[in-house]
């Protein structure tokens, strides 16, 4: 199956909520590499690679979000697969 990537941007009451927690684990669940972070705009980033068909997933997961979490809107940008992430990781860089 084809190797994808996507750049995320999640918006609405995403933070303070365990969004990223969620995240990660949804990761390990599609099996799905990349990061997630808060930005200072109160929105939240997402970098994810892998499959097509595990990384839609991904993204339907991502549109729900966790219990309390109310996704407005989610951009997802095509991006080029570059194989260098691993793993899923929450990045704490605000």
């Amino acid at each position: 199956m084809a190797k994808v990537a996507a750049k995320v941007y999640i918006e609405g009451f995403v933070q303070g909520i365990g969004f990223r927690h969620y995240a990660y684990a949804k990761s390990q669940e599609c099996e799905v590499q990349g990061y997630v972070r808060n930005l200072r705009d109160g929105r939240v980033q997402v970098y994810a690679e892998g499959d097509q068909g595990a990384l839609d997933n991904f993204l339907g997961l991502l549109r729900r979000g966790p219990v309390g979490a109310r996704v407005k809107s989610m951009q997802v940008l095509q991006a080029s697969y570059t194989g260098k992430y691993k793993e899923f990781s929450i990045l704490f860089d605000i």
